[in-house]
């Protein structure tokens, strides 16, 4: 038997799918019984995107992919015609060339490429109170402290995979900051911006992207009150700048369900609702991951940046404009 694998690519600008076939030979035909599934996965993705690897087959079956030095197992679940795994991992944002995914089942192991997709970030220059450019050495060890935590909660990892896609609109605000701009604070260059400003006056409810597990709910130096929410296999969604918490540690919360209220706390420029998504520890851009469109705060929405399907009937929600953290 030769397993088929067939490639889905997006490329930067637009959405594009192309089907490339790749025949792998086998030392020897097995029996149908040890047959292996038929996996889908993409050739070419764009820099701090995420991606799902899918196997399908028409009995059982186990599976794994190695990822970034990382062995992480499919999601197995039984449908209607036969049985679906899945994964999702991510290209981080400063990655570049072709990055090897291995895929392993009864078969054994294959190596296949994908390719790292170069994306012209832009640049947010910004004015915030000093304290939060050049900390005073009083919070200095907050500061580490909340890296700390933070590092420990996203470096779990679940088999379990409760995210679903598209994935749940938290606010219905515009973006007032995209994801990966490089950020300039009060004239001095700093990290690029690891999530999605959407805007919103304060006590706006703010909603979890899929269902999971309410795994950091406390206030942070930077991020102000934070909630992150475990959707299984490493991915993590993050709530920041809330003025009120709605959930605590240990908390299962639903697709949709209110986790906090928008708020000002912690770096900001004024409320607003930073949304951060990470993958295995990776920080990717969620926006592509819905299926409505949103409209980007002083200009039109980039097609790499969002998906684009029908376009909203709904005028987005009042709130400040040019909020961001």
């Amino acid at each position: 038997m030769s397993p088929v694998f067939s490639f889905l690519c997006a490329r930067p600008g637009r959405v594009l799918r192309r089907a490339v076939a790749l025949t792998l030979a086998l030392a020897a035909v097995q029996s149908a019984a040890w047959a292996a599934p038929r996996w889908d996965a993409p050739a070419e993705v764009s820099q701090g995107r995420a991606f799902v690897v899918r196997a399908t087959d028409t009995q059982p079956f186990t599976a794994s992919v190695v990822w970034r030095d990382k062995t992480i197992p499919l999601a197995v679940t039984e449908h209607a015609d036969g049985w679906e795994g899945r994964v999702m991992l991510a290209v981080p944002i400063d990655a570049k060339g072709s990055l090897n995914l291995t895929l392993k089942d009864s078969e054994g192991a294959r190596t296949v490429k994908v390719e790292a997709l170069s994306v012209p970030w832009h640049e947010d220059r910004l004015t915030v109170a000093p304290q939060y450019v050049t900390p005073p050495a009083e919070v200095q060890a907050r500061i580490k402290r909340d890296g700390e935590h933070n590092a420990r909660v996203l470096a779990s990892m679940r088999p379990e995979a409760e995210w679903t896609l598209p994935l749940y609109r938290p606010v219905k605000g515009s973006i007032s900051g995209p994801f990966g701009g490089r950020r300039v604070f009060n004239g001095q260059p700093r990290a690029p911006h690891k999530g999605t400003d959407m805007r919103g006056p304060t006590g706006t409810p703010a909603h979890a992207v899929a269902a999971g597990t309410v795994v950091l709910a406390e206030p942070q130096y930077y991020s102000g009150n934070v909630v992150m929410v475990d959707h299984g296999q490493g991915v993590i969604s993050m709530y920041a700048h809330l003025s009120a918490f709605d959930v605590k540690v240990g908390d299962r919360v639903e697709r949709g369900q209110i986790v906090g209220k928008v708020g000002a706390t912690g770096r900001v420029t004024g409320p607003h609702l930073h949304l951060g998504l990470m993958v295995q520890g990776v920080a990717v851009d969620a926006m592509p991951l819905y299926t409505e469109p949103l409209r980007v705060v002083g200009g039109p929405t980039p097609e790499d940046k969002i998906a684009r399907p029908a376009p909203q009937n709904k005028a987005a929600a009042p709130g400040p404009a040019g909020t961001k953290s």
